[in-house]
């Protein structure tokens, strides 16, 4: 990787964790108000108060993936297409689970666990493991 690939990778990273830390604030704040506020219509609008972060997360992605060059671009295209076809076997696995009794879980979770697959497929293809 270049010295200003490398940069450019800082620069994700630290915008990635300024809004991964106002994501995880955003998401106490909203379940507090929303569940202290049933009956209010605006809780909606607060509900959805995690989302601007996530907003941040796409902005950055992609401003990091102009800024790389043909060789890390693929390596980013393999970790975002084994996490994201990762994501869809596993859940439309544990859909059919549910099926048969599991506890459902929440639309909430599709994204963390792509992100983490994402992050751990981007490392083995860097180490040229996958």
């Amino acid at each position: 990787m270049q010295p200003d690939q490398r940069a450019a990778r800082r620069q994700f990273l630290r915008v990635f964790l300024v809004a991964s830390l106002v994501f995880v604030g955003f998401v106490f704040l909203s379940d507090f108000v929303v569940d202290a506020n049933e009956g209010a219509s605006w809780r909606y609008a607060v509900a959805l108060l995690p989302v601007a972060p996530i907003a941040a997360w796409v902005f950055a992605s992609v401003r990091y993936h102009r800024l790389l060059d043909e060789l890390q671009q693929r390596i980013q295209l393999e970790a975002m297409a084994f996490a994201f076809t990762g994501t869809a076997v596993i859940t439309a696995g544990y859909g059919f689970l549910e099926f048969a009794g599991l506890p459902r879980i929440g639309w909430v979770w599709v994204w963390p666990l792509m992100g983490g697959l994402w992050f751990v497929t981007d490392w083995l293809v860097r180490q040229r493991r996958l």
